[in-house]
């Protein structure tokens, strides 16, 4: 692919995941036309295709929930800027707890929902099972929910996006790997692909839990990392096609419908089969990460059959029809970095989303777009999420992945 290639542009997004054909359109849409997106194999094939879709305001940091507002506005409307068709079906995020440490857990942030007009409620076990008939409540202390969370497909939606890209003059090339980043002094003004080079104003990093090696080709530490989760899916159960994602607190244990059928994350197993619902800590080193085999661990589907067969009687003789591994790229807060690097003029990062790479996507991708062309992101103040806070040691988020 690289005789294709054009010698320079103005803009070089290296991945071609849902972040970065998002801050394409943006770039796009606000005039940038000699943008270049690249990626190794072919459009959302990383990550981008593998999650669950969810798209949610219940957070526990001011920041979140505000990028939340900021993207669930787009994904309404999402026909409106984008030419696309993508369904944002706004059925809620239930999360049930078993214990009343748990359902504390729950109760905490509703002062931060109501000031900031999130409609959130807390549920009893009659409330959870009008919303989810069927559903085992005996054991619950209770749950919440929020009716304006809900959860679309990050396939079909980066589709779109890219396309509204194209004909807004941003051209992608697909099986292009970027072995380096060009760096003089102290800026970096373009990419290597094999024998070819793209000399630019600015390159995006937009590539998932590979962000690490890219970044290091211009003497860059980024403490992103990959972590391996997986997703079952159901033959047809059509009676609960318009249910909530029900989430339970403790476990992590997450089922949706999709198309007739349901859609399951189970958290991981440990070896002892304990649930780990994220990663431990970060890794030891960031030069050499360890990307762990993108199989279905044997183990998962009979606890998946047992935990879904217990929540729910639909499930009493649950088929799997379907399974998959992705890869989250997780940080030490579980919080993204997103934002230019300091120290390197023209050159942003927008990795390490934890999981919440989609929900966030059309706020995330709006703003790095505001730091390349007006020097900073004016919508929301998104200073917390720069890189630049893992070398302070300074902790702005709650770590957590649910």
């Amino acid at each position: 692919m690289t005789a294709d290639l054009p010698r320079t542009a103005s803009t070089v997004i290296v991945g071609g995941g849902i972040v970065g054909a998002a801050t394409a359109f943006f770039l796009g849409d606000r005039g940038e036309s000699d943008v270049v997106v690249l990626e190794r194999a072919t459009l959302g094939s990383g990550t981008s295709k593998g999650g669950l879709g969810g798209i949610r305001h219940q957070f526990v940091d001011e920041l979140d929930v505000r990028l939340s507002l900021m993207a669930t506005a787009f994904w309404r409307e999402f026909h409106t800027f984008t030419g696309g068709t993508h369904e944002f079906e706004e059925r809620g995020y239930l999360f049930i707890a078993t214990t009343r440490e748990g359902l504390a857990q729950l109760r905490e942030p509703l002062p931060l929902y109501e000031r900031l007009k999130v409609p959130v409620e807390m549920l009893d076990r009659a409330d959870i099972e009008r919303l989810v008939p069927g559903i085992r409540t005996d054991d619950l202390a209770g749950g919440r929910l929020c009716a304006r969370d809900g959860y679309g497909d990050p396939v079909t939606a980066l589709a779109c996006f890219a396309a509204a890209a194209t004909l807004e003059g941003v051209r992608f090339f697909e099986g292009t790997d970027v072995d380096a980043l060009i760096r003089e002094g102290d800026r970096v003004t373009g990419v290597r692909c094999g024998n070819a080079t793209i000399a630019c104003e600015r390159v995006l990093i937009a590539t998932g839990c590979w962000t690490a090696a890219l970044a290091a080709t211009a003497s860059v530490a980024v403490p992103v990392w990959p972590y391996r989760r997986s997703i079952m899916e159901s033959g047809p159960i059509p009676h609960l096609a318009a249910t909530p994602l029900v989430i339970e607190w403790e476990s992590g244990f997450h089922f949706r419908p999709k198309e007739g059928r349901v859609r399951f994350a189970p958290p991981n197993l440990t070896t002892e089969g304990k649930v780990e619902k994220g990663p431990a800590g970060p890794p030891a080193s960031f030069e050499e990460l360890t990307f762990p085999p993108l199989d279905v661990p044997p183990s998962l589907e009979p606890w998946v059959k047992e935990r879904a067969a217990h929540r729910h009687r639909s499930f009493a003789d649950l088929e799997i029809r379907d399974a998959w591994s992705c890869y989250y790229e997780m940080t030490p807060d579980d919080h993204p970095v997103v934002g230019r690097v300091p120290e390197l003029a023209g050159l942003y990062i927008a990795a390490g989303f934890s999981g919440h790479g989609f929900m966030h996507v059309p706020a995330t991708a709006q703003l790095i777009v505001e730091e390349m062309l007006d020097g900073r992101a004016a919508t929301l103040d998104i200073t917390d999420l720069s890189l630049e806070r893992f070398r302070t040691g300074r902790r702005p988020f709650t770590a957590t992945v649910l």
